[in-house]
């Protein structure tokens, strides 16, 4: 009679816990429901007003026309890379992030970087030229150009 009393206890303690773990996993479903739908209205939000930013930055980019001419653009590509050789980087770097995405793109054709894209970012473009800069600087460090 012990051994009967026994299991009964323990089938009724072990169906006490299969009902509280469907209970906790019923909670667990409802948190998940609601995480998944507040994840959405944020996502949703930043998407959209990613968006329109990314619409004002670029639709002030097509209506820039090109400043620099193919002839101008070695010009102020010898003129960034003089003020970084001194020392200016930020500088050169301000006067980049101001050019239009079409300058930019000129001035990665000139120095014979053609964009990996049709449409390349102006971070990309950015960069690349920045690299070019650099690139020139630690190759002309010890070269007078004016001899060459």
């Amino acid at each position: 009679m012990i051994k009967k009393d026994i299991l009964a206890a323990a089938e009724q303690e072990s169906g006490g816990l299969v009902d509280e773990i469907g209970e906790l996993k019923e909670i667990l479903r409802e948190v998940s429901k609601k995480l998944t739908r507040i994840e959405a209205q944020v996502k949703r939000g930043v998407l959209s007003a990613g968006s329109k930013k990314s619409q004002l930055s670029t639709a002030a980019d097509v209506n820039k026309p090109a400043n620099l001419s193919t002839e101008n653009v070695l010009e102020v590509y010898e003129e960034l890379r003089l003020q970084a050789k001194n020392g200016h980087e930020l500088e050169v770097r301000q006067k980049l992030s101001a050019m239009s995405a079409n300058d930019l793109n000129l001035m990665c054709c000139e120095l014979g970087m053609p964009p990996s894209s049709k449409n390349p970012s102006r971070k990309k473009m950015f960069e690349l030229i920045i690299g070019r800069i650099k690139q020139s600087l630690m190759l002309s460090r010890h070269i007078d150009r004016q001899t060459l």
